[in-house]
């Protein structure tokens, strides 16, 4: 399969709609808010672990490739226990994006998956504080050799739901998301916030997941996929 990234079309999108089989989505910054949680983790880590302070986070990966970055080998294990147990104890600042909850209750449950740097502990706490069912695929950081922007993960989801990687619409907020998105050949949809449009080469770039539709196949499968308008 050719997994050469689609042509970026860098605008917002403006009342089309696209077909795919099914929606992969990043976890932190695109289903949920989780920055001031996350930071606050990352903070008080650097702080224990002699840092000072580290500057902003690097979002959309793994923290085992954060820790390898920052790190000298012999003291990894005791940081990535670390930063793990900091941020599966957070439970302040966590809460689910706007138009989130009616654009997932409007997909069938074997249509869509998430795709997560988290680990799968702490993805299903955070699920669990922002009010969102874990869905029957979740793909998480200790689930795969290679984190995002590898595209592992992404892979992984469209085959465990048995759909076409290219026939699938990748939802991120991180530059690092969407090359793994591009990578496995996926349509991509970025989501300002984390980072500004312009860092996020993605097929079509949205503010917010409000306003976006989703019209059912009669079959159960296809998805179509309905952008909103913008002014």
């Amino acid at each position: 399969m050719d997994t050469s990234h689609r042509p970026a079309a860098r605008h917002h999108s403006n009342g089309d709609h696209l077909d795919v089989e099914a929606l992969l989505f990043d976890l932190d910054g695109t289903l949920i808010d989780s920055t001031r949680a996350t930071e606050k983790c990352w903070q008080e880590w650097s702080h224990r672990m002699g840092l000072g302070e580290h500057g902003p986070h690097p979002h959309g990966v793994p923290a085992r490739d954060v820790v390898a970055q920052r790190i000298e080998p012999g003291r990894r294990a005791e940081a990535l226990a670390l930063i793990e147990a900091l941020e599966v104890e957070q439970k302040e600042g966590i809460a689910i994006k706007d138009g989130v909850a009616e654009l997932l209750a409007a997909l069938p449950a074997t249509r869509w998956a998430i795709v997560t740097s988290c680990t799968a502990e702490l993805a299903a706490v955070r699920l669990s504080v922002a009010g969102i069912e874990a869905p029957a695929i979740l793909v998480s950081a200790d689930s795969v050799a290679q984190g995002k922007p590898d595209p592992e993960g992404y892979l992984a989801a469209a085959t465990a739901l048995g759909v076409d990687p290219q026939r699938t619409l990748v939802f991120e907020d991180a530059p690092a998301g969407i090359e793994a998105g591009r990578a496995a050949g996926a349509w991509t949809l970025g989501i300002t916030g984390t980072y500004d449009a312009d860092s996020l080469d993605a097929s079509k770039i949205v503010g917010t997941l409000e306003g976006l539709t989703v019209a059912v196949g009669g079959d159960g499968t296809g998805l179509r996929i309905g952008f909103p308008t913008v002014d």
